[in-house]
């Protein structure tokens, strides 16, 4: 017995694989073991050289597989894709998926024409290099209430190469199921970065970063228009970019991937102001010095208040002391020095205080 592995994408899960054989041919008992993606025969006498051979170049259009000897007595046998069961449009139809926002992918289709009305769509996806299998974690759904989106929140735990397949379900009816088989890095539509950069009179320095699960290399175009000047485009191999003498000026920019054949969507306009010109500088220095000059009025005015409202007094009253009975009495008198020879011209009567207690 000989067989040989084939790729999970030439044969379809949900779909059974009649064989058609030779009756003279070495081969024998040809069949498909889905659950272990390997083709398998019978081989009986000799036999010098054995292939396996597809009927197209393209594993997304095969209908059949070939066994044939290249010897002497050339002889082959075939193992052919079954028609589908139920009718065919009743199976979901323009499956597509795609990559977006660097971290999620959406799946969609739509409803088969001839699907009966309870039909229900479930959506599983494949890694190809492990054959592990998943069913869909969220569902969008149509006014009936028919699975005809899905949303996958975590990509970066996918292969690189998935299958996705849609098995419908039915009470009264057998629903085909859809399959397609994608590269991530091919159907991803790429989350374009915000541009930051610095810049003066002389050059402007604009930096971006682009994240992707699958796609790592890039190449950059920048599309500039300097003042009211016509709009012109720079190519940029790194995720830098330098603009000598830029004025004022706007800027976007585009991305392609290795493995893409077209461009990303253009991102968000970033306008840089390179060249203020003299009455804006003018306007800076005034700034500048009326900031200062605001703050010493403002304290000026401040002590003016203090000033006028013994605000200081308030707030830091004088330490009391120890009471004078003599001083403290005459604090609001003048004090004069005692001169003898004026004696006579002054009639001052004297009265004999006598002091009862101290206080």
């Amino acid at each position: 017995m000989a067989f040989l592995w084939l790729a999970l994408c030439l044969t379809p899960a949900c779909c059974l694989l009649h064989k058609d054989e030779d009756p003279e041919s070495p081969i024998k008992n040809l069949r498909m073991q889905p659950e272990t993606r390997r083709l398998t025969w019978d081989l009986s006498g000799n036999v010098s050289e054995i292939g396996c051979f597809i009927n197209s170049r393209f594993i997304t259009k095969v209908t059949n597989f070939t066994v044939a000897s290249t010897g002497d007595r050339p002889f082959s046998a075939g193992i052919l894709y079954p028609r589908p069961e139920g009718h065919p449009e009743a199976a979901a139809q323009r499956l597509g998926c795609w990559v977006h926002d660097v971290d999620f992918l959406t799946c969609s289709w739509e409803a088969g024409r001839a699907a009966p009305g309870d039909v229900q769509y479930r959506l599983y996806w494949q890694d190809l290099k492990t054959y592990e299998e998943e069913e869909c974690p969220r569902y969008g759904v149509d006014d009936r209430g028919t699975h005809i989106r899905c949303h996958f929140d975590d990509v970066s735990r996918l292969g690189e190469h998935v299958r996705f397949l849609v098995k419908g379900t039915s009470k009264g009816a057998r629903i085909p199921c859809s399959d397609l088989t994608v590269e991530l890095a091919r159907i991803e539509r790429l989350s374009l970065p915000n541009i930051t950069g610095m810049c003066n009179k002389s050059y402007s320095v604009m930096e971006w970063k682009m994240s992707s699960h699958f796609n790592h290399r890039f190449t950059y175009e920048l599309e500039i228009q300097k003042g009211s000047d016509a709009a012109y485009t720079e190519k940029a191999p790194d995720s830098y970019f330098v603009l000598p003498n830029p004025g004022n000026y706007a800027v976007r920019l585009r991305a392609h991937a290795r493995f893409r054949k077209t461009w990303s969507e253009w991102s968000a306009v970033r306008r840089f102001e390179c060249d203020l010109g003299k009455d804006a500088h003018f306007r800076d220095w005034l700034a500048s010095a009326l900031i200062p000059l605001g703050a010493l009025l403002a304290l000026g005015l401040g002590v003016a208040l203090c000033q006028r409202y013994s605000v200081l007094q308030k707030l830091f009253p004088p330490i009391p002391h120890l009471k004078d009975p003599i001083t403290d009495t005459l604090h609001s008198s003048k004090l004069v020095a005692w001169e003898a020879s004026r004696a006579s011209q002054e009639d001052c009567q004297v009265a004999e205080v006598q002091v009862l207690r101290e206080m």
